[in-house]
């Protein structure tokens, strides 16, 4: 697909514009116009983009480069970052500062009252927030790695993503206070983030954030707020929550299978709910990246060329608004509700760079998930993996789980960091796809990196070499029947595509495709907690992350299955209190049943 010339010689800036909200806080945004021999070419349907991260020098080339595609383009700091007045508190007053901007812009002259809305990640989610309040002149939006229910990407299963904590530190560094006394910012930006969290709970007035009070603050309201309860259901938090406010536009969502945001509920996938309210262009796009990470390398694999989003969305944003605000072909960019990459069925050969070469093939849909059979795979004793369900009438197996000492994050959705004096940032923990075999990538590893397997408290069960291909799309879940001796545990769920041995990997490679974790108190719903009743056999399904992959023939299907995944989701303490404000814990002896009563299985959406 070729590249479209732009339509216009120039595009001109007007830096700084002040746009009043509501309540009298000005918001800082720069506007960028299409021009021909120096005066604007007028009127153009507008985008906008509203940004946490700074909305100068690294956002204009894309501004000018859509600009000059006949957009007036804005971009916007949102209320209290860079040059806005106000206070920021993360992901709070997103909501009307959205619907009050998109209709001052719809009311500028230069444009022709439409308006777009486009951006990742914090940027996806402000558009959410706009969303609910249903601004008139809103004709399009473009969300790529951004989720519109914050509960369940802080909170998956009801454990914290400690990832938030080095989130707000990273937003802090960058806040006012940081801005307004440059010792603060100076120890903000050269605070360690390991060593917090060898220091794993910490305390408010006591945290890296206590420097910046406003950061601090909300990052307590994230840990203190276990429960699916009012704080997480404000449309500013989770937009999801509110669907039923959402205008129908034309809307496209892009997202990674390895992104912390694709954990996606399938109880609130915006896409899915949206299209069946009857909302008439829903697109979806899932493919095999991290968080913004969108090329051919994702950890320690690769899928091929052809995987990259410049290969299967080239220019996107653009053929997406000139689609829909413009009424100009997108070339068959977007053939179908939902596209989809399968990954799997390369050649399991090493490349020049070091990647276990995974491949993988674009799918067309109608909706997602697509239409598939569910099809149960059984736990069985001595770590087997079968259709068949168990006979035997007494059948499980125990490990210990210690807070102590966690399993490692080893599925590729860690998105941990720690911010370094000279600028930037460094992931410390893994990031893609990765072999399940302990190593530097893995936080909390030492030598001799032993497969993760080895360790006494993740159990691991796989089928025998596959007959055939068998190739899933959609929402695996497991259900097991557990019992502890503890008030409160959790259950993490790794699906893997083993590969057998092979003479670039002698021993095979593990390559982790999915994982899911469930705090056992919140098996019956996130909005109340139930504490186990010590020593009885319970139900918890985990959902896993969604996902597409083919199974090779001659591959197993393995299932791990541990308590702890360590530093994505904070260590449970098995007290039944929250474990992010608890500095009493205790080891839990955790048992998964396997026997004809009590038959634990993998639900696996098979194409």
């Amino acid at each position: 697909m070729e590249a479209r010339p732009p339509r216009y010689p120039e595009a001109l800036l007007r830096p700084n514009v002040r746009v009043k909200m509501r309540d009298g806080v000005e918001l800082a945004t720069d506007l960028y116009f299409p021009a021909q021999g120096g005066k604007v070419v007028a009127p153009m349907p507008a985008l906008l983009r509203r940004t946490p991260y700074n909305k100068g020098a690294g956002n204009a080339p894309d501004a000018i480069r859509l600009a000059r595609y006949g957009y007036v383009v804005a971009v916007q700091d949102v209320r209290g970052r860079y040059a806005s007045d106000g206070v920021f508190t993360t992901f709070m007053n997103e909501d009307l500062d959205g619907y009050d901007t998109v209709e001052w812009l719809a009311a500028q002259p230069e444009c022709d009252g439409r308006v777009g809305t486009l951006g990742g990640s914090y940027c996806a989610c402000v558009q959410g927030a706009m969303a609910t309040q249903r601004p008139p002149h809103l004709a399009a939006m473009c969300h790529y790695f951004g989720y519109p229910f914050k509960y369940h990407v802080a909170r998956q299963g009801g454990a914290l993503d400690v990832f938030y904590l080095s989130y707000f530190v990273m937003m802090a560094g960058d806040g006012k206070e940081a801005m307004a006394d440059p010792n603060v910012k100076r120890a903000l930006y050269e605070m360690r983030f390991e060593e917090w969290l060898s220091r794993w709970p910490i305390r408010e007035g006591h945290s890296p954030l206590s420097l910046a009070p406003s950061y601090e603050r909300t990052f307590f309201d994230f840990l203190r707020h276990e429960c699916l309860d009012e704080f997480w259901k404000q449309p500013c938090l989770s937009p999801a929550a509110h669907l039923e406010k959402w205008p129908d536009v034309p809307t496209l969502w892009v997202c990674g299978w390895f992104d912390h945001f694709a954990y996606a509920h399938p109880d609130t996938l915006a896409f899915s709910r949206l299209t069946a309210m009857g909302h008439k262009h829903q697109y979806v796009v899932f493919g095999p990246w991290t968080h913004g990470d969108v090329g051919r390398k994702i950890g320690e694999t690769t899928f091929g060329e052809a995987s990259t989003i410049a290969a299967r969305l080239p220019d996107y944003e653009l053929r997406w608004f000139d689609r829909w605000l413009k009424g100009i072909d997108d070339e068959g960019l977007f053939p179908s509700r939902a596209q989809y990459f399968v990954m799997g069925g390369g050649s399991g050969l090493k490349t020049p760079d070091g990647l276990l070469d995974h491949g993988g093939e674009w799918r067309d849909a109608d909706v997602w998930p697509p239409k598939a059979t569910e099809e149960a795979w059984f736990l069985r004793t001595a770590g087997r993996l079968t259709k068949d369900a168990p006979s035997e009438a007494d059948s499980s197996t125990s490990y210990v789980a210690d807070p102590d000492n966690p399993a490692p994050s080893s599925t590729g959705v860690c998105y941990t960091v720690t911010r370094l004096a000279a600028g930037g940032t460094k992931r410390i923990n893994t990031n893609g796809a990765w072999n399940q075999v302990e190593g530097p990538h893995l936080y909390g590893c030492k030598p001799p990196y032993l497969p993760l397997s080895a360790r006494q408290d993740i159990l691991v069960f796989q089928t025998e070499p596959l007959a055939e291909d068998i190739v899933i799309a959609g929402h695996p879940v497991v259900e097991l029947w557990i019992a502890s001796d503890a008030p409160d545990t959790d259950f993490v769920a790794k699906l893997i595509d083993v590969y057998p041995p092979s003479p670039n990997y002698p021993t095979g490679f593990a390559l982790g495709v999915s994982e899911g974790i469930q705090r056992a108190k919140f098996r019956n719903g996130f909005d109340r907690a139930e504490l186990l009743t010590p020593g009885k056999v319970t139900l918890v399904r985990v959902q896993l992350r969604p996902l597409a992959n083919r199974f090779l023939k001659g591959h197993r299907i393995r299932l791990d299955l541990t308590s702890s995944s360590w530093p994505h989701f904070d260590p449970n303490t098995h007290t039944g209190r929250n474990p992010s404000e608890d500095h009493e814990r205790r080891a839990a002896l955790n048992t998964v049943f396997h026997s004809a009563a009590h038959s634990s299985r993998l639900v696996l959406p098979v194409l």
